[in-house]
């Protein structure tokens, strides 16, 4: 029953399975190789490759356990098909359903300590205002529309706090903030919630104290004091941390626990010679979710090789923070606090490039929407929820450069889908840019480049002379690539675009044969700073003028020509821009009431208004 794109996307995602899976079952290995794309699985194999998946995921512990081994040895035997595939995933629900009782019963032996993030694991320094991402990194660049909610980083702390109440029956006395991002107006917001601690990295800590701190200071909380009230701040022994995360997973287990168990002697030691009070408080923190699948049979080797370790070794003593604490552990008294995460103790994994200060500016327009039209928090708490996944940090990590993934557009998608349900559940109308991809990516056979120079061409519809449009941005489209809703052929080839210091000028030229007529209109919408809509009624030869949508037997605030191409000016004042605004901008080409494109294709035109200086700072000969 599946469809084709159905069925390739099972075949796609059946193929990713640990490491470890793909050692224990060579004929799982096997089949992943051969239906590597383009390779077309037929139902049989298809079948195949999702029962091994289903295997492969879950934990060895699982598959010594009656139901698990009897599913392996149906897989071993050739015995799949759909009977075994249904038995895999009524497993894979008991597995799930035993966690949460399993967790609790733990906590209440005293041998965890529960704990959690901010609901939807937002960077909290950044939800309070994302300027603070300029404290580590003051050249950093910044989304153009500001946001600053430090009613949303309360909510989400509270909020993540409230579910594992609830979920665990007892509420955390401690967070690891989303990433380790910190801040003092963050630390705050922590404390009023009434946490008693909180963890990040250690270079936070470097950043934090005067230069020349010693490596021991690391070994100890400190007591950081807010308006708020007082707070305790563990940071994570980086080194210790990531050798978990990242370089124990190919060596042997008895190597790694003994390199482990070898620094942690060390730091005890130097901590003795230092003749520092108590013991060294050594915090080892890292995603508990990551590292396993690279580890043989998903980490259990080296995880009760460690925790044997750790029971021998005389001079180690586990302890969860809140033990620490209510034993009086020695502290030391921290002066400031760093605004920054676990990774460079900064914030550029989540804002200052382009696609992530473009994701920042959709998230505050929502939100300055919901703010706008009064729906409050209480009126329309389903459209704040949609925010509030909106403010998730891991949409941020996947824009940019900084991390690679054959899923961004799909997390794309995913991030204005929260965008889009923010806005329809507080019954308001969702902005046409919600459709547009933040992660710009050009079509096959599409070429763009940025205005580098003031334009002033002869507004006739034709190319007046050869350097009319010589330093104009240019968008040249791919074939098909403009069409939204494609009834006809493509209309435009490409797009200029430039300006001088009063108007912005645009040149459309069309596909051959494609001038749609008198009864299509060209529409420019601006959608930011300010929304608003010109439309030209028209697209024949001759002279045509831009009106507002809402007036349309208002005055003209623009001015074209057809004639070979579309020429077009606009004075900034009509798109309500001033000197050195940014502006976003498309334009749809319409016909009897039908959007035939949107250019430029699955983007939006953005462009900053000249300030008094720019001509003279971006001349060229």
């Amino acid at each position: 029953s599946l469809a084709p794109g159905e069925r390739a996307e099972l075949q796609a995602r059946a193929r990713m399975a640990p490491r470890w899976a793909r050692e224990r079952w060579p004929r799982y290995r096997a089949l992943c190789d051969r239906l590597r794309a383009p390779a077309v699985a037929n139902d049989a194999d298809l079948l195949r490759l999702a029962c091994w998946f289903l295997l492969a995921w879950l934990d060895p512990l699982l598959l010594d356990e009656p139901e698990g081994a009897a599913a392996e040895r149906a897989a071993l035997a050739g015995d799949i098909g759909a009977p075994l595939r249904d038995r895999l995933l009524t497993l894979h629900a008991k597995a799930l359903a035993r966690v949460r009782p399993a967790y609790a019963a733990l906590a209440e032996r005293g041998q965890v300590e529960i704990t959690c993030s901010p609901a939807f694991h937002p960077i909290l320094p950044l939800l309070v205002d994302v300027r603070a991402a300029r404290r580590a990194r003051p050249e950093l660049p910044l989304p153009t529309e500001p946001f600053a909610a430090p009613e949303d980083a309360r909510w989400q702390i509270e909020r993540g706090l409230d579910r594992t109440q609830a979920a665990f029956g007892r509420r955390p006395g401690g967070m690891w903030p989303s990433e380790g991002g910190v801040s003092p107006e963050a630390a705050g917001l922590l404390a009023g919630a009434g946490l008693r601690w909180i963890a990040t990295d250690e270079m936070v800590l470097w950043r934090s104290l005067p230069a020349g701190a010693k490596r021991e200071e690391l070994y100890r909380p400190w007591r950081y004091a807010t308006p708020a009230g007082e707070l305790f701040v563990f940071f994570r022994d980086h080194e210790l941390s990531d050798r978990i995360g990242f370089v124990y997973s190919t060596w042997r287990p008895a190597d790694a626990v003994a390199d482990f168990l070898r620094h942690v002697r060390r730091i005890g030691e130097a901590h003795a010679a230092a003749r520092r009070p108590g013991r060294a408080v050594v915090s080892v923190i890292l995603d508990g979710e990551n590292c396993w699948e690279q580890y043989a049979e998903d980490g259990r080797p080296f995880l009760e090789a460690l925790y044997d370790g750790l029971e021998a070794a005389s001079y180690v003593r586990t302890r969860t923070p809140s033990e620490l604490l209510d034993e009086g552990v020695e502290c030391g008294v921290l002066p400031q606090l760093h605004s920054g995460s676990w990774i460079d103790a900064d914030f550029h994994i989540w804002a200052g490039h382009p696609e992530k200060n473009r994701a920042w500016d959709l998230l505050a327009r929502a939100r300055a929407a919901l703010v706008e039209r009064g729906a409050s928090r209480e009126s329309h708490p389903e459209a704040w929820e949609a925010l509030g996944a909106a403010e998730g940090s891991d949409w941020f990590w996947w824009f940019g450069e900084d991390h690679f993934t054959a899923d961004k557009a799909l997390f794309d998608s995913l991030f204005r889908a929260h965008l889009q349900a923010a806005y329809e559940r507080a019954g308001l109308p969702v902005p046409s840019w919600v459709s547009l991809p933040v992660a710009g990516l050009l079509r096959p056979g599409e070429e763009h480049h940025e205005p580098t120079a003031f334009v002033h061409p002869v507004i006739d519809g034709r190319l007046t002379r050869y350097y009319e449009w010589h330093g104009a941005g240019l968008w040249r489209f791919g074939i098909g690539g403009a069409a939204m809703h494609r009834v006809t052929p493509p209309v435009a080839s490409s797009l200029h675009y430039g300006f001088d210091a009063e108007a912005l000028y645009l040149r459309l030229d069309f596909a051959e044969d494609a001038l749609p007529g008198e009864d299509a209109a060209l529409v420019l919408e601006v959608v930011s700073p300010a929304p608003r809509r010109l439309r030209l009624a028209g697209l024949a030869q001759g002279p045509h003028w831009f009106v507002r949508e809402e007036d349309p037997a208002g005055e003209p605030v623009g001015r074209a020509m057809i004639d070979d191409v579309l020429e077009a000016e606009l004075p900034f004042s009509a798109l309500g821009v001033g000197p050195e605004e940014s502006i976003e901008m498309l334009l749809h080409i319409e016909k009897n009431g039908e959007r035939l494109e949107s250019l430029p294709p699955g983007q939006v035109l953005r462009l900053r208004a000249p300030g008094q200086d720019w001509d003279a700072a971006n001349w060229s000969a």
